[in-house]
Parts: C-alpha cells; structure tokens; sequence
C-alpha cells in the first residue's frame, strides 16, 4: 500500500476505484467496505484507493466538540496496511479545504486519483456545508463519467457498527463489546515518559505513556493488556487513572510490563488492553496496593494465558 500524505499533491497513474470517509480505528464495518473496493477494483482492472480526512471534520469545525479518536492518524494508516489497498491517500481537513464546493472536490478525485467509481454510504454528504449528497454525486458521476456504488450500514452480529458507538464503549471500558466491533483489542500507542518511580518504589515499576491529544482510552481501572515493545509482545498490568491513593492527579496510563527487564524511556509503545480486571482504588495503606497489585498482575497473567 503506497501511502500519499496530501491529496493535492499527487496524479496518480491509473484510474481507481475509491471511497472516502474519516475512517477512524479502522473498525470492522469499515473493512467490509474496503474489501468491496478492491474486490470491485480488482474486477475491473484498476487501483483500490482510500481518502481519508484528517483531522475528523468535527474537530475542526467545532472546536469544542468532546470527540475524541479512536486511532491517530499513524495508527490509522497502520491498519490499513494490511488490508490489500494500492493506496491510502490523506486530504487535510481545514477551515479552507471545508470551503471546497462539492462539484469542485469531486473534480479534485477526478483530476488527481482518476475516480472511476465510489463506494460510500447512503448519508455520505461532502463539500461546502455538506451540499454533496448522493443525489447530486450520482448526477454528476452522469456526466463525469464515474459510478456511485451505495453501501449499506455494516453490522456484526446483528449490531450496526460505527465509530462513535465503539467510542463509547471504549470510553465506559466495556472492552469486549469493543472488542467485537472493531475486530481486534482497543489499543493505544505512546512514548514512555519520565513519571514521579513511585511504581518502582512498590516493586512494580511502570511504563508511562505520553498520549497523543484527543487520543481516546478506556475508563479508569486496572486492566490486562497485550504490550508491543519493538516487535516483541508482552504481557503488561495497565493502570489508567488518576492514582487516588497518593494524588488525584491528571489522568495517567501506566504500564507494568511482565517479565521485562530494560529501560522503555523514550521509546514508542502500543497497549492493547484485553480485560478489565477492576476500578481504581483508593487504598488505606501501601501495604494494601501493593497486595492488590500482586493479585492484578497474577490476574493479569491468567487472562493471557488464555488467549
């Protein structure tokens, strides 16, 4: 998959079959989707492409909204990978690029990725004020010459799945229906940073984890979790929190890394987080953390064993 990083930028040298959308954490629902792109690509003798925006047009058109993301970015282009696309392509959302009038974007996917055909939802809108609706995409695909494909809404196991529901569930930490939905373990990815060593302090010292902004992570508690160091797998015990015992500080996500032995500091690594185990506590004393932290970590270990 060859990724372009700006739209604007790029002519590419065959015709493709697309689609477009923010398509933040790359959930299930958006795979079936991206499956029917290039199957359809494939049939026809063209490019399988994607567009995604970014940043989420919320975020720019409202400043204030409270959404946050299921996926940077970087991640976002990591998992689209693996799915078979020739490329994926990204168009910076701004206050400008929202101003483009919707015949003159389509002309845009005309002109810089040969839009041949597009798959997208039938509430798909683009352009100025969102003044590009089917409708008017497939009277214009008429005289452009370039097919509308409308997907219907995707589901698993008899649930719509979108990302704003997968959202919420992440944020309440109900892990395995997020689990379900998304395809795989929510996760999260950061540089290890410098904390206060409390942890190392107790005997359970802890990776902690920079957070990109708006990077959405589960509830506060205590969780098991998959930890990739490198392109080595870990078992690790992740406290996300606020540490009521000795602070009520911001919130923080630590990470006890099983049966690692070296210095993290600096270096960028992803959490997947399997179960929650419990909510964060405050304790009466050390002595009972530290207990507890024994009995989460033997936790810990036996829900990966049984993976």
């Amino acid at each position: 998959m060859e990724i372009i990083r700006d739209l604007t930028f790029v002519h590419l040298p065959r015709p493709t079959v697309l689609t477009i959308g923010s398509f933040d954490g790359v959930h299930r629902g958006h795979q079936q989707v991206i499956a029917q792109v290039i199957a359809r690509a494939q049939a026809i003798g063209v490019a399988s492409a994607l567009v995604t925006l970014h940043p989420h047009p919320k975020v720019v058109l409202r400043p204030n909204s409270r959404l946050q993301y299921l996926s940077t970015i970087e991640e976002r282009l990591d998992l689209l990978a693996p799915l078979g696309l020739d490329y994926a392509i990204v168009f910076p959302f701004s206050i400008e690029t929202s101003q483009i009038h919707a015949r003159a974007f389509a002309q845009l996917l005309i002109d810089h990725v040969q839009m041949r055909e597009i798959f997208c939802g039938a509430d798909f809108a683009f352009g100025y004020k969102r003044e590009g609706n089917i409708e008017f995409l497939r009277a214009l695909g008429a005289e452009k010459n370039f097919a509308v494909n409308v997907v219907t809404p995707q589901s698993f196991d008899s649930e719509i799945i979108s990302s704003t529901r997968i959202r919420a569930l992440v944020a309440s930490g109900s892990l395995d229906d997020a689990t379900r939905l998304l395809g795989r373990f929510p996760s999260v990815r950061g540089r290890v940073v410098k904390g206060d060593q409390r942890g190392r302090t107790l005997g359970f010292p802890t990776a902690n984890l920079a957070i990109a902004e708006r990077r959405l992570f589960p509830a506060n508690g205590i969780y098991a979790c998959r930890v990739k160091i490198g392109e080595q797998w870990y078992g690790g015990a992740a406290n996300i929190g606020v540490r009521p015992t000795f602070d009520n500080g911001a919130r923080l996500v630590e990470i006890f890394v099983l049966d690692f032995d070296g210095d993290l500091y600096d270096q960028v690594i992803e959490a997947q987080f399997v179960k929650r185990l419990r909510a964060e506590l405050k304790f009466e004393s050390v002595d009972a953390l530290i207990a507890q932290m024994t009995r989460d970590v033997a936790e810990t270990r036996l829900v990966l064993a049984g993976l």
